[in-house]
């Protein structure tokens, strides 16, 4: 008995759309079943959000009713639908933000794709516990590691929600998203042969035709997506922040409206300022450029692994147009590492992306000291903090998110060698939050990473040796950003992957063989 129900797919376990001796009709249907299934999850995303216009209770019932159905009788969707909620919700949400009546409101009807994450995590659950014998031991280190962590996180989420109320309900959603997406992955993929590549491929796609659309025709893209209306309630009007005149006095940018704000130095960093004096960035169809940068950074990952190399080609020219070197970098690291896997095998692969990340993070904190950069100044807050409370603060103190961010000042904190409180690095956050315990969910990321590539080091697979690079490429550069660990496009998806990678290897026999 699995803990599923077989899905309407071809049951061929690898990862393709269609083999040499595949008929014609076959591979009408396998385009079909695609479609169909990428459709699907966009009506789950696009009705919510629609219906949150005429009233938000309406809008909330029916982002479950839809999460738990298509969770409980086609499964394999509903992975799909939350990669599509990260990736596209906020492009439903600029479409009606006209309709959007309140701040509050705002916030609420963005955070439908944890709701759909959320209850597709709790339906997978309760099956799981159900037929919880049919379930073989080697799945369950991994169940233990992730659950023991997220009771960790629990724990430290009643002490945060008690001193920083909603803000630990926020912190506590962009912790746990990648562990919950982790053992949703992990279980649908130990229970059955889905293929999911197909789909992936499709978003690829339209997320390519997003990208190129916004760097073409800016104003064309905010008009298509009523962008203009949606910033105004994502950052507030200019009139009432003064935003372009905060961010004159700190760049030197002079912004004289919405896609003047979207410039920045070039990698964001006064180290390149020589190569480029400013660019504007991409957001993407999720309006969030460093994220959307980390969706790149996986597609390109997912594509150039499988042998897509001009769906590679496309994707990589938009990740060096969003102008974000940590998704780039750690990209280049896992392609460089791949070379060593092929080469010298896994156990040196590991110790060449250690060395190579723990050297990356060492430069980057004695330029960043240097340089007065802001990630580094926050992530020394974590460090001064730490040593006077390792036990930690509570989920929901400091970071970026904190309503004490835009009191800092940035020259005092540059002179200081620190800022008031970490931001700006998800590894000083969760340290601050977390305390000692923060180092073991980030070494339950690296145990997973390193699983993965024992998997990939029998199977000989490139895509899941690159898929373990990435994952402790991300968490390397959660040492400087925020995003790294806690936006949903970034530790999220590479981590579901890992879960997929894992659970297929339970179910088809890898791990048993790794365990003998």
């Amino acid at each position: 008995m699995t803990a599923f129900p077989a899905p309407a797919m071809a049951p061929n376990a690898h990862d393709q759309w269609y083999s040499d001796t595949d008929s014609a009709g076959r591979l009408l249907t396998h385009c079909v079943r695609t479609f169909l299934g990428v459709a699907v999850a966009m009506t789950m995303i696009a009705m919510p959000v629609v219906a949150h216009t005429v009233h938000q209770l309406l809008g909330i019932s029916l982002a479950a009713f839809l999460a738990a159905i298509v969770a409980i009788r086609m499964p394999h969707i509903s992975v799909i639908a939350i990669i599509t909620a990260f990736l596209f919700q906020n492009f439903f949400v600029s479409i009606m933000a006209d309709f959007v009546r309140s701040d509050d409101d705002f916030d609420m009807i963005r955070a439908y794709n944890f709701l759909i994450l959320a209850v597709t995590w709790v339906t997978f659950a309760v099956r799981y516990l159900l037929q919880w014998r049919s379930h073989g031991p080697l799945i369950m280190p991994y169940i233990k590691l992730s659950t023991g962590l997220m009771v960790a996180i629990g724990t430290y989420f009643l002490i945060g929600f008690a001193l920083n109320g909603i803000q630990a309900i926020i912190y506590l959603r962009n912790i746990v998203t990648p562990l919950l997406l982790f053992q949703i992955c992990l279980t649908l993929f130990a229970a059955y042969p889905v293929r999911l590549g197909p789909m992936l491929t499709v978003l690829s796609v339209l997320t390519v035709l997003c990208g190129f659309t916004e760097s073409a025709a800016r104003e064309t893209w905010l008009a298509l997506t009523n962008g203009y209306a949606y910033w105004e309630l994502a950052s507030g009007a200019n009139w009432q922040t003064l935003s372009y005149d905060q961010m004159a006095a700190e760049t030197g940018i002079v912004a004289t409206g919405l896609i003047d704000s979207f410039q920045i130095s070039f990698f964001n960093s006064p180290l390149f300022s020589q190569l480029a004096s400013t660019v504007t960035r991409l957001f993407g169809p999720n309006m969030h450029s460093i994220s959307f940068a980390y969706a790149l950074s996986f597609f390109f990952i997912f594509a150039v692994f499988r042998g897509r190399w001009l769906q590679a080609f496309f994707l990589f020219i938009l990740l060096f147009l969003c102008s974000a070197k940590g998704p780039l970098i750690m990209t280049a690291l896992v392609v460089l590492t791949w070379v060593a896997f092929r080469l010298f095998g896994s156990g040196f692969a590991f110790l060449c992306i250690a060395a190579a990340l723990s050297l990356y993070v060492v430069i980057g904190v004695i330029i960043g000291l240097q340089i007065g950069d802001y990630h580094v100044l926050g992530l020394m807050a974590a460090i001064f903090e730490f040593f006077r409370n390792p036990i930690g603060h509570g989920i929901g103190s400091g970071g970026n998110l904190s309503p004490l961010f835009n009191t800092i000042v940035w020259t005092e904190a540059q002179a200081a060698g620190r800022t008031p409180f970490p931001v700006e690095s998800s590894v000083g956050v969760l340290m601050y939050q977390l305390g000692i315990f923060a180092f073991a969910v980030i070494g339950g990321y690296i145990w997973i990473a390193w699983r993965v590539l024992r998997v990939a080091h029998l199977t000989g697979n490139a895509l899941q040796a690159a898929i373990a690079f990435a994952v402790m490429g991300v968490v390397a550069n959660g040492v400087f950003q925020e995003e790294a660990f806690f936006a949903p496009l970034a530790l999220s998806l590479f981590l579901g992957v890992g879960g997929m990678i894992l659970g297929a290897s339970v179910r088809s026999g890898v791990e048993q063989r790794l365990a003998s």
